[in-house]
């Protein structure tokens, strides 16, 4: 492999786009990179530390990491042994049969899997454990057998998105009410995000004061209004700019904002690269 600024290149040995590693290192690191493929790492033993896009994750034993394609990141392990399994693979070469655009859509945020996560950890673990048994003991059709527990994965996964609502952290008396009038603002962002959006605009939406909307909306999405709005906005630039007819520029004024600075700030802030970088990495312009 090789690494040119963050970027590494070549992780693959092979034109099979697929590799998996098991790491034992003493005191291992790695220093920040991205790559096109993305990358699972399962942890085997104690804990592991992985920052991406300035964000740190730490993983405890049997903890799994989803990280996309194009994320920086980087790895450090703060005791002296340990192990764990990373796994990178590259679906681009699906685009004949896969809406790649719709795929990617759904697998643009890190993710977190933990024992705690019930029937999606246990799934996902149990391919990560059938690609383990095959690396060791091979066996004809290998790199077909890898695809197969790939696209199992990729199906979890984009079946398993969080939902933009999190029922689990609602109370009980705001479940009803507080659902249909998000639902509705969730709704009226999707059909207007290309537009200058306000507080008091979503708020009248839903049927509520600016004030009890930003409590509400903070509670059941986790996120206050301008950050969901933002994200929702990068996540439509990112497919935009994938499309070699599209500039950045292009992409910023087609999603709603109203500067290429401002674009460009929350852009680098949720992704940890500028938008240009991330549209070399995805069409090579």
């Amino acid at each position: 492999m090789i690494i040119d600024g963050f970027h590494e290149k070549k992780i693959f040995d092979n034109s099979y786009p697929f590799r998996m590693l098991v790491n034992q290192n003493v005191n291992f690191s790695y220093p920040p990179h991205w790559h096109n493929a993305l990358e699972l790492i399962y942890v085997l033993k104690n804990d592991f530390f992985v920052m991406v896009n300035s964000k740190k994750y730490k993983l405890k034993e049997k903890d799994i990491l989803y990280i996309p394609g194009g994320d920086i990141h980087e790895f450090c392990s703060e005791t002296e042994t340990g192990a764990r399994i990373f796994i990178n693979f590259e679906f681009s070469n699906l685009n004949s049969y896969v809406n790649l655009e719709r795929l990617y859509t759904q697998l643009l945020d890190v993710r977190l899997i933990t024992p705690e996560d019930g029937d999606l950890y246990s799934q996902i673990e149990t391919e990560i454990q059938k690609i383990l048994k095959e690396q060791q003991i091979g066996g004809i059709a290998d790199e077909l057998y890898y695809t197969a527990r790939m696209l199992d994965i990729l199906v979890l996964l984009c079946r398993c998105v969080p939902a933009s609502v999190n029922l689990g952290n609602m109370k009980n008396g705001n479940r009803n009410v507080g659902l249909d009038k998000i639902g509705k603002s969730l709704a009226y962002i999707e059909k207007n995000y290309t537009e200058d959006i306000r507080l008091k605009d979503i708020a009248h939406a839903a049927g509520f004061s600016e004030y009890y909307f930003s409590r509400l909306f903070k509670e059941i999405t986790e996120k206050n209004f301008h950050q969901y709005l933002n994200e929702y906005r990068i996540k439509k630039a990112e497919v935009l700019m994938m499309d070699p007819n599209y500039t950045v520029s292009e992409a910023a004024y087609a999603v709603g904002f109203s500067s290429i600075s401002t674009f460009d700030r929350v852009f680098r802030g949720m992704k940890g690269c500028s938008p240009r970088d991330f549209r070399k990495l995805h069409t090579g312009i």
